[in-house]
C-alpha cells in the first residue's frame, strides 16, 4: 500500500495491532511501541465515532452451487403459479397508479415518451413523465448484452498444515469478466489469491482451466488466463464520467447462482475503505464506487455496468453487519482496473507512489482525550527510516491536515492522495507539529519491495 511507517523495520501486520503498511492503523495500544518517540505522544486509541459503522470486509467465496440442476415437486409450481399471477396482477395494476399512470393506458401503449432528468425549453425547465416500465426495460437490455461476457471462477486451494492442524483443499466461486477475445478474464485479486486451482465456467456452459498471469492485492485486481480465443469481451466505459445517482447494473454468481443481475443507482464516488479479509488482514482501497445494487459474497470480480451496458466497475467489497447484501456495495474503477490489468498481461510492474508513513484516523473524541490542536486529520504513528515524509521532516506524533492545500480528515484521505499521484510527483503537506503548523514538501517513491 502507498503509506507505511515504522522508524527502522517496517511494521509486521498484527505486531502492536498494526496493519500493513498504508493501512489505518485501528486500535494501537497506548503502551509505547516501536516508532514512537522519546517526549511524544504516544499512539492513539480511538474512542467513539464510527461505532455504528458496519464493518467492510472482502466478500468471502461460497461454495460452488448446484443450481443448475432442476428442482420442486407439482406443488411447488403450482405455489410459484399462482404466485407469478398475483405478482403480475400488482405490477399490472397497482404498480402504475403509484405513479399516476392508468393501467388501460399502459395496457394499450399510450405512455411511450420516457424522460431521466430536467429539460430545457425556450429558457424554462420542465419534467417529462416517466414511464414506469422503462427502468425494467433497461436492465433486461444491459443484462442482455452482458451476461455474455460474464464467467463464473471456481477455486481450490492447496491444503492448509502448521503445528496443531491442518485442513484439506477448500473450494469456492466468485465472478470475473472477459477483458479480451484472446481469453484474458478481470476478477479481483482475493478471489484468486489462495488457488491452486482456477476453473472458468464460460455463460455457455464450457467449463476451462485458467492461470493466473498476475495481481495487485493493492488494488484488489487480478488477471486470469483461458486458452480459448474468439471470446464476447466485454466493452469499456469510463468510470470518470459517472455521476452519483445514475442507473448500475451488477452481474455476478452471487452464491454461486451464475449470471444474477442486479440493478440499482451510483450512491456516491471516491470512497476510501479499509477492507477486512477473512484471515484478518486489512487492505485500503481507495478511489471506489459504491452502489446499491444488491452485491453479495460470489460477486467479488463481477461487472458492474452503466445504462449502456458498457464496464465501469469491478464489484469487490460490501459493508455489511450481517455478511450479506445491505444496500453498501463498493465496486473498483474500471479506470483503475484497466491500467492494472494492461500492465500485469504486458508483464510490467505495477507503480505504486509511497509515503511512507502508518497512521490512524482523529475524531472529535480523540481530539479532546488527547488535547490535540485539531479535530480531525492523520494522526502518524510509525515513520519507515529513509522513506518520503521521514526526509520532508515529518515525524512520529504529527498530524496531516492538507495535501496541496485539500483538507486531509483521515487516514484514509492521505492514503487516497498519495495514490492519486505518480512516482516522482511532489506533495505540499501541511501537518501540526505538537501545535506548530508546518508545511512540508514531500517526494513520492516507489514502494520499496521488501515492504508489505
Amino acid at each position: 500500500m502507498d503509506t507505511n511507517e515504522g522508524k527502522g523495520e517496517p511494521p509486521v501486520p498484527g505486531d502492536y495491532g498494526a496493519p500493513g503498511p498504508g493501512e489505518e492503523a485501528p486500535g494501537v495500544p497506548t503502551s509505547q511501541g516501536p516508532g514512537v518517540q522519546s517526549g511524544g505522544i504516544p499512539p492513539l486509541t480511538p474512542g467513539g465515532g464510527g461505532g455504528d459503522q458496519p464493518p467492510v470486509e472482502f466478500m468471502p467465496l461460497p461454495k460452488r452451487s448446484d443450481s443448475r440442476k432442476k428442482k420442486g415437486r407439482g406443488g411447488v409450481f403450482l405455489v410459484a403459479l399462482v404466485a407469478a399471477i398475483i405478482g403480475a396482477l400488482i405490477v399490472l395494476v397497482a404498480f402504475p397508479w403509484a405513479f399516476g399512470v392508468n393501467p388501460w393506458d399502459l395496457v394499450r401503449g399510450r405512455i411511450k415518451k420516457v424522460s431521466q432528468a430536467l429539460v430545457t425549453q425556450n429558457g424554462k425547465e420542465s419534467v417529462r413523465i416517466v414511464s414506469p416500465t422503462q427502468g425494467a426495460m433497461n436492465v433486461a437490455g444491459i443484462a442482455k448484452k452482458v451476461i455474455p461476457s460474464i464467467v463464473n471462477i471456481d477455486i481450490r486451494t492447496a491444503p492448509q498444515q502448521n503445528p496443531f492442524f491442518s485442513t484439506g483443499p477448500q473450494e469456492g466461486t466468485g465472478s470475473g469478466v472477459i477483458y479480451s477475445q484472446d481469453g484474458y478474464i478481470l476478477t479481483n485479486n482475493h478471489v484468486v489469491q489462495d488457488a491452486q486451482e482456477i476453473t472458468v465456467r464460460l455463460a455457455s456452459g464450457q467449463e476451462l482451466k485458467g492461470k493466473k498471469v498476475g495481481a495487485d492485492p493493492e488494488n484488489d485486481i487480478a488477471v486470469v488466463k483461458i486458452d480459448k480465443s474468439g471470446l464476447p469481451a466485454i466493452t469499456l466505459g469510463d468510470s470518470d464520467s459517472l455521476v452519483v445517482g445514475e442507473l448500475v447494473v451488477a452481474v455476478g454468481s452471487p452464491f454461486g447462482f451464475e449470471q444474477s443481475v442486479t440493478s440499482g443507482i451510483i450512491s456516491a464516488l471516491h470512497r476510501t475503505v479499509s477492507a477486512q479479509s477473512a484471515q484478518g488482514q486489512s487492505t485500503t482501497l481507495t478511489d471506489l464506487i459504491q452502489t446499491d445494487a444488491p452485491i453479495n459474497p460470489g460477486n467479488s470480480g463481477g461487472a458492474l455496468c452503466d445504462s449502456n451496458a458498457r464496464l465501469v466497475g469491478i464489484n469487490a467489497v460490501i459493508a455489511s453487519a450481517s455478511g450479506g447484501s445491505e444496500g453498501v456495495g463498493f465496486a473498483i474503477p474500471i479506470d483503475t482496473a484497466r491500467q492494472v490489468a494492461d500492465n500485469l498481461i504486458a508483464g510490467r510492474p505495477v507503480s505504486h507512489p509511497y509515503i511512507g508513513v502508518l497512521g490512524q484516523s482523529i475524531t472529535a473524541d480523540i481530539a479532546t482525550q488527547y488535547g490535540l490542536p485539531v479535530s480531525s486529520g492523520a494522526y502518524i504513528t510509525q515513520v519507515l527510516a529513509n522513506g518520503p515524509a521521514g526526509k520532508a521532516g515529518i515525524k512520529t506524533g504529527d498530524i496531516v491536515v492538507a495535501v496541496d492545500g485539500k483538507p486531509v480528515n483521515s487516514m484514509g484521505d492521505l492514503i487516497a492522495e498519495t495514490r492519486s499521484r505518480g512516482v516522482g510527483s511532489k506533495m505540499s503537506v501541511t501537518y501540526y507539529s505538537g501545535n506548530d503548523k508546518k508545511t512540508a514538501e514531500v517526494t513520492l517513491e516507489e514502494k520499496p519491495k521488501n515492504v508489505q
